[in-house]
């Protein structure tokens, strides 16, 4: 019901690299991807996107849109979810394991967060080591692991790195992986994308 498709489709031609992807990805022409792009830049009165011979990348104010596109998107999603009586009645489930500083300080204020724009949504943060998280990503027993190193052959980025009060080390980087065939991805995608409203 709400969202403001040139802030999809510019977030898509980001993620893939590419307009033709991110056409294909969204099943609308490249030309329309490439007029709702050129509103974009001429709203915000600047370039977002470098266009390379087979790859685009983000200027810097497109890098600051980017951030901003996601928090907005996710909140059109909230928006749509408890106005739209159709969802009213579905429940949904995301399980993280995290390594025992990332679930106490950065994951349970984020799935308190979350939980309040998500009442349908539960969300379970269980404190396991990296290895124990590992095990049960493979093993398709959660959604999310969050590890202090990154997880061969999984989808694993860098989540954050941060210095927390009452941690062990004074700086810590945490590592996020996200499990395969779970059909979570829309919780997935969305709880991620909630992060980035978190203040």
């Amino acid at each position: 019901m709400f969202c403001d498709f040139r802030l999809k489709v510019f977030r898509t031609v980001a993620e893939m690299g590419s307009f033709t992807a991110a056409a294909k990805e969204l099943g609308i022409t490249q030309p329309a991807v490439s007029n709702h792009i050129s509103e974009l830049e001429g709203a915000v009165g600047d370039i977002l996107l470098t266009r390379g011979r087979r790859h685009v990348t983000l200027t810097d104010k497109g890098r600051i849109l980017f951030d901003y596109a996601g928090r907005i998107l996710h909140l059109y999603s909230c928006a749509d979810r408890e106005l739209t009586p159709a969802g009213a009645g579905r429940k949904r489930s995301l399980s993280i394991a995290a390594v025992p500083e990332a679930a106490r300080y950065i994951l349970k204020p984020l799935a308190d967060y979350y939980s309040r724009l998500n009442p349908r949504t539960e969300v379970s943060v269980l404190e396991r080591s990296t290895e124990e998280a590992a095990d049960m990503l493979r093993g398709s027993e959660v959604d999310l692991a969050f590890t202090v190193s990154a997880l061969e052959n999984a989808d694993c980025r860098i989540f954050a790195s941060v210095s927390v009060h009452g941690a062990s080390s004074a700086m810590s980087t945490y590592y996020v992986s996200r499990a395969e065939g779970r059909n979570n991805d829309e919780v997935i995608d969305d709880f991620l994308l909630c992060c980035l409203t978190y203040r």
